[in-house]
């Protein structure tokens, strides 16, 4: 990341007229207006053919939202907001490192594309239709979920097998079903006048996952999205044995924690049901 001066002062500005996109006020809350001209250089290179304070006070308006939820909950943002708070956090990110006395020459850290920059990228996402980051949950579009016709009546539980990629929202730290054998996420649900594409269950995951959460609070958050997308409150949802980095690797290092949590309701409160698909 290159070296960045910037003033602390605000210039007292004639306030703009109300835009006509968003209607807002198009004078900015003035939370980061120290890197209004850091950030439309950059800007402008991104989208040359674009406005940049349309951007710039849409980013400024938008609310903040919990760690676990997704920007839709505050009303949503457009592809040049989000590249703006990418801008942000990637600065306030080198000025930690630079606080923590990292040598920011060191090539390995430092450079346009460098350390802040990643990491920025793995919270923030790539851009909104990127699902592959730590946190890209909180920006990425809900994902269409496929639906189709129950035309043969099935009752039977529906079950697959899911992986689960997540950041305690303590520590920022990845737990996941990936880190150890055996590590499981289940989930079933019965079907009442629809089913869902088979590759949706997966997709629906990892857009909730990817945010910041107790892994309670997660199995709970799945399960109220199948339960939406499926139409049914016959949902199942069991997250076992996951490993989480912020006991394993710091705090107590512990190598054998693991933690189990399930949450269920309707036709799954049958305790046998409930064993059978969770062996699957």
């Amino acid at each position: 990341m290159k070296e960045v001066i910037v003033k602390t002062g605000i210039r007292n500005t004639r306030p703009h007229q109300v835009d006509k996109v968003s209607g807002l006020k198009s004078e900015s809350n003035g939370q980061f207006d120290y890197l209004k001209d850091f950030v439309a250089k950059r800007f402008e290179q991104k989208y040359p053919s674009m406005d940049f304070l349309t951007a710039w006070i849409e980013y400024n308006h938008l609310q903040d939202f919990k760690i676990s939820d997704n920007v839709e909950s505050v009303g949503g943002i457009s592809e040049q907001a989000h590249y703006i708070m990418r801008v942000i956090t990637e600065y306030h990110i080198g000025q930690a490192f630079k606080a923590m006395k990292i040598d920011m020459n060191d090539p390995n850290v430092g450079g346009e594309k460098g350390t802040p920059y990643r990491v920025a990228k793995m919270y923030c996402g790539d851009d909104l239709n990127d699902d592959s980051e730590l946190l890209s949950g909180r920006w990425s579009h809900r994902p269409h979920m496929a639906s189709f016709p129950n035309e043969s009546g099935q009752k039977y539980p529906i079950t697959k097998r899911v992986d689960i990629v997540s950041v305690c929202s303590h520590h920022t730290a990845p737990f996941s079903t990936l880190f150890r054998d055996g590590s499981y996420a289940v989930i079933s649900y019965i079907p009442d006048e629809k089913v869902l594409g088979i590759s949706k269950l997966q997709r629906i995951v990892d857009w909730v996952a990817r945010r910041g959460h107790l892994q309670e609070n997660l199995t709970k958050m799945i399960y109220d999205e199948v339960s939406k997308a499926a139409e049914t409150k016959s949902v199942y949802v069991k997250l076992s044995g996951l490993v989480h980095t912020c006991e394993s690797l710091r705090g107590t290092q512990s190598n054998e924690g693991a933690f189990t949590s399930e949450y269920y309701d309707g036709g799954f409160t049958n305790y046998d049901l409930r064993r059978e698909v969770s062996s699957q």
